[in-house]
């Protein structure tokens, strides 16, 4: 099997063989006595020397700045505001706090990847979740490439650094007769009538939360918005994930159950509000005052509702793979799975359920051996 060369992180110079056999490494450094960026090329007998000539060649260019990391992370972070969603920005503030009670006094040239592991393994050691300490290295490294096209530091010790072991999560998904059971038990809930539209139809939760009665008929329902934290921390409506994400679905009975149920608790509790009422834009899914949901409030109500009905807790999101599971159940062609969930290829669909029940791998086995006797 031929190998490749591993790939190289940001601002760490390139290694290539020239026409004459010998290897040329080059790669742009900061003049320590200038703080000009300039660029510079070595030459070796092999791509391993080269490569430390390199990396002797970047210990010495090593920018003067005495910048503290939590002082450049302060000024950088406002940068991305106008290039990122607002989750996103809201994602980066966190990450960026808890990289800096770690490091943060640590002068920004003199980061190494041990600092950025550190780092990660203080932050799982206080109760965060590897992914949350994971993600904090990936904040952290994109923060260093801008530090690198600014001239302030001649590598990126976050991409350098060996990120901590994440254990993939393994969605659990309610049987029939479970998703079944919820519905039921829940039918007269407050949220009742979410957690069927979210089974039935597989929406996200942002969108199930942002869908307005003007996109609902008698037979479908469209997607054309998402409920989402917003700059001010508070929800806000914006557009939906991607493209593809813009969709109309055909509606199950028992998601036009749900969303009748849903219309006479909101005129109800409209009345029973009068002028308090807070609703502006027809959303089907709102508090006792009309106001949207808050997306926090989600998972726990659902865990609550799950815990009451005798059934395993999961999370808001995996009711959306509940409903691809039992199309795939039922016969259903990916394609049409995927335009369902509005996913932007079938291939991140065939990907997310490649690991299908052990039902689902009983019926082909089935399949075969029907084809094949």
């Amino acid at each position: 099997m031929p190998s490749y060369p591993r790939r190289r992180s940001y601002g760490s110079g390139s290694v290539y063989r020239a026409a004459d056999g010998r290897w040329r490494g080059a790669t742009v450094v900061t003049d320590p006595a200038t703080g000009a960026r300039v660029r510079r090329v070595v030459s070796g007998a092999t791509a391993a020397d080269t490569r430390q000539k390199l990396e002797r060649m970047r210990a010495v260019a090593v920018p003067t700045t005495t910048m503290r990391t939590a002082d450049w992370l302060a000024a950088w972070l406002p940068t991305t505001r106008l290039r990122i969603a607002p989750t996103t920005f809201h994602s980066y503030a966190a990450g960026t706090r808890a990289i800096g009670a770690v490091i943060g006094d640590v002068p920004l040239g003199s980061l190494t990847p041990t600092d950025v592991e550190r780092m990660t393994a203080a932050l799982v050691a206080r109760g965060n979740a590897p992914s949350t300490a994971g993600n904090a290295r990936n904040i952290l490294r994109v923060a260093l490439r801008q530090a690198i096209r600014d001239g302030l530091v001649v590598r990126n010790v976050a991409a350098e650094a060996r990120p901590p072991r994440v254990v993939p999560y393994q969605s659990r998904t309610l049987t029939a007769e479970e998703a079944r059971r919820l519905i039921e038990t829940t039918r007269d809930d407050e949220l009742g009538p979410l957690w069927a539209v979210l089974i039935a139809t597989g929406l996200r939760q942002g969108e199930a939360l942002a869908l307005a009665w003007r996109d609902v008929t008698a037979d479908t329902l469209t997607v054309r918005q998402a409920l989402a934290r917003g700059w001010d921390g508070r929800p806000t409506l914006g557009p939906p994930k991607s493209d593809r994400s813009r969709r109309t679905i055909a509606l199950p009975v028992v998601a036009r159950d749900a969303l009748e149920r849903q219309r006479t608790r909101q005129d109800a509790a409209r009345a029973v509000a009068g002028s308090a009422w807070q609703d502006r834009d027809g959303l089907v899914f709102t508090d006792a005052l009309g106001r949207p949901w808050n997306g926090r409030l989600i998972t726990p109500a659902l865990h609550v509702a799950l815990t009451r009905a005798g059934l395993p807790v999961i999370r808001c999101h995996d009711l959306r793979h509940t409903c691809a599971t039992l199309q795939l159940a039922a016969g259903v062609p990916l394609a049409t799975i995927s335009r369902t969930l509005g996913h932007s290829s079938i291939a991140i669909t065939a990907n997310v359920y490649a690991a299908v029940t052990p039902d689902l791998r009983r019926e082909a086995a089935d399949a075969m051996d029907r084809a094949l006797r």
